[in-house]
């Protein structure tokens, strides 16, 4: 029976609030969920006194109010594929790892810096072989050289020309300095003192010389040699030609290196390339050959 009344009072509770809904629609029709309009119910503004912009009612009538909804604003999505960056951070609710693109300052382009590279000097001496004959020596890179041979002589080194006009007769000449290599495959004697006195001999009938320096022992190829100084007369007995002479016997046979320009007061075209002739002189290598005892 308690049951019944109970029922019945809460039939005429729930009549009362339709009656009451019917009664102010007009004004809840501008609170409910999807207005902007906060104005209230009868006059009164219930967004200040409840903390809500947006009511409903429930299902017993009552007004409750719908909690505001937080704006979110849309952020890039800057997740990069896994491994493309150094930085990451995990989601603690669904346990995976979000990588986030970090933006980093690119590095700057190094432009590289040419090398500078030392231009090595050019070797003023050229070294010359000749395997034929078994010898080798070193020449200023500015001399000519020329392999032709005729009779005795095997090279002949040429010195760079000189030129110059006689103010006298007005007439020009070219100055020339030579360097050769003879070599006697067959000489008449092995005793290189007789061979060099036999050889000056001949020279003084010949060409009339005059000596002007005469040394033994000298060196060629680190082997004992003669070596002589003079110049020649023409058939006038004028001074001609100026030469400088070593001899040395190796193998068998007779080395004859010779160097030689005209003979001259006033130019210098001998006495300036002297000095370059001594060390083709001085770097002539004869490749020995030995014999089985």
């Amino acid at each position: 029976m308690m049951r019944e009344k109970v029922l019945v009072l809460l039939l005429i509770i729930s009549l009362c609030g339709n009656v009451i809904l019917v009664f102010f629609n007009p004004f809840l029709s501008q609170s409910l969920p999807g207005t902007n309009n906060t104005s209230g119910f009868a006059g009164i503004d219930l967004s200040k006194n409840t903390g809500h912009n947006e009511f409903m009612l429930d299902e017993y009538g009552n007004l409750i109010g719908i909690p505001p909804t937080e704006k979110t604003t849309d952020v890039p999505n800057l997740t990069v594929p896994r491994g493309d960056s150094d930085l990451s951070s995990s989601d603690p609710e669904t346990g995976e790892l979000n990588e986030t693109a970090v933006m980093i300052p690119g590095e700057p382009t190094m432009t590289p810096t040419p090398e500078v590279t030392e231009e090595i000097p050019l070797d003023p001496l050229v070294t010359y072989e000749n395997k034929k004959f078994g010898f080798s020596l070193r020449y200023p890179r500015n001399w000519t050289i020329n392999e032709a041979a005729a009779g005795r002589t095997v090279l002949t080194l040429t010195a760079p020309i000189e030129r110059g006009c006689d103010s006298d007769t007005s007439q020009c000449y070219n100055y020339i300095a030579n360097l050769t290599v003879e070599i006697d495959q067959k000489p008449k004697t092995l005793i290189l003192e007789d061979y060099f006195n036999s050889a000056v001999s001949q020279l003084q009938l010949d060409y009339f010389i005059t000596t002007t320096s005469k040394s033994a022992p000298a060196l060629l190829s680190d082997t004992r040699a003669y070596q002589i100084e003079y110049y020649t007369r023409d058939k006038r007995g004028n001074a001609d030609r100026r030469y400088m002479q070593y001899y040395a016997l190796m193998d068998g046979k007779v080395y004859i290196v010779s160097y030689f320009g005209p003979y001259s007061t006033w130019e210098n075209v001998y006495d300036h390339n002297k000095p370059d002739a001594q060390m083709v002189v001085n770097s002539f290598t004869v490749q020995r050959t030995f014999k089985t005892a």
